[in-house]
């Protein structure tokens, strides 16, 4: 299919788990992507897409730098003349109790997942509303919308912040005269990549992310079963298609039911 093809895409976060999967499901469908994390992820990442037929390059790019963010937007006017989607996926763990957890600990969570969030839209945002149009799409997750369950007070807190500033933007780019740049969240529960499948500390001592899911969290899941990657992707690809142009604001989960709000 090439539902997007001459759509320029960023994805942060792009070079492994969820954020790959986005990215490659982007290029499927005739975008050009840019691929952005640490190391050698992304390249890899963006030479499997090119292996398939794909459009993608690679940038080094760290989402606690503001100069980071706003070179890959640059790096799509560049190569691109515009910059269509915007997926913010690169995130942080680091589980622990907010009464014994390491403060640095809890600044990197939050420094990476809401903060880095911030940065990407940031650097992406004076170009979308030059062109007066644009997707943008944050990653949160279910625990968003609630408490969770203890050892993830600052993911929790990050992702309920994801979520603030997507409704937010979306309300402030309304009312500033840019109703044709849409900012979305997906809402993902536990899913079979990154943190997901991760190890994490619990009450009964590291666990793997899928121990976690059928020991605890599987018979609250009506679904039973642990989200793919490949599902937050499409949903992600979804929210860049002309058919989603009337959803904005929204925190979309996709999690088999776990969360039903």
């Amino acid at each position: 299919m090439s539902r997007l093809k001459g759509q320029a895409v960023v994805v942060t976060g792009g070079g492994g788990g969820i954020g790959r999967a986005i990215a490659r499901a982007f290029a499927a469908e005739g975008a050009s992507v840019i691929v952005g994390d640490l190391g050698d992820s992304a390249e890899a990442a963006a030479a499997a897409i090119r292996a398939e037929g794909g459009r993608a390059v690679a940038a080094r790019a760290d989402v606690t730098r503001a100069e980071d963010m706003r070179a890959l937007a640059a790096l799509a006017e560049r190569e691109h003349g515009q910059l269509d989607v915007l997926v913010t996926c690169a995130g942080l763990g680091l589980s622990g109790l907010l009464a014994t957890q390491d403060e640095a600990d809890w600044l990197s969570v939050i420094e990476v997942n809401l903060n880095g969030t911030y940065r990407a839209i940031r650097a992406a945002l004076p170009t979308m509303m030059a062109q007066g149009s644009g997707r943008i799409v944050t990653i949160a997750s279910v625990l968003g919308k609630m408490g969770g369950f203890g050892y993830v007070s600052a993911y929790v807190a990050s992702k309920h912040g994801v979520i603030g500033i997507t409704r937010a933007l979306a309300a402030e780019l309304g009312s500033q005269g840019y109703p044709g740049i849409t900012v979305n969240a997906i809402c993902p529960g536990y899913t079979r990549a990154g943190m997901g499948i991760a190890v994490q500390s619990t009450k009964a001592g590291p666990r793997s992310g899928e121990e976690i899911f059928e020991r605890y969290y599987k018979r609250q899941v009506p679904q039973r079963r642990m989200m793919e990657p490949e599902e937050i992707a499409q949903v992600a690809v979804f929210l860049a298609l002309p058919e989603s142009a009337g959803i904005t604001g929204q925190a979309l989960n996709v999690d088999g039911g776990f969360v039903m709000s």
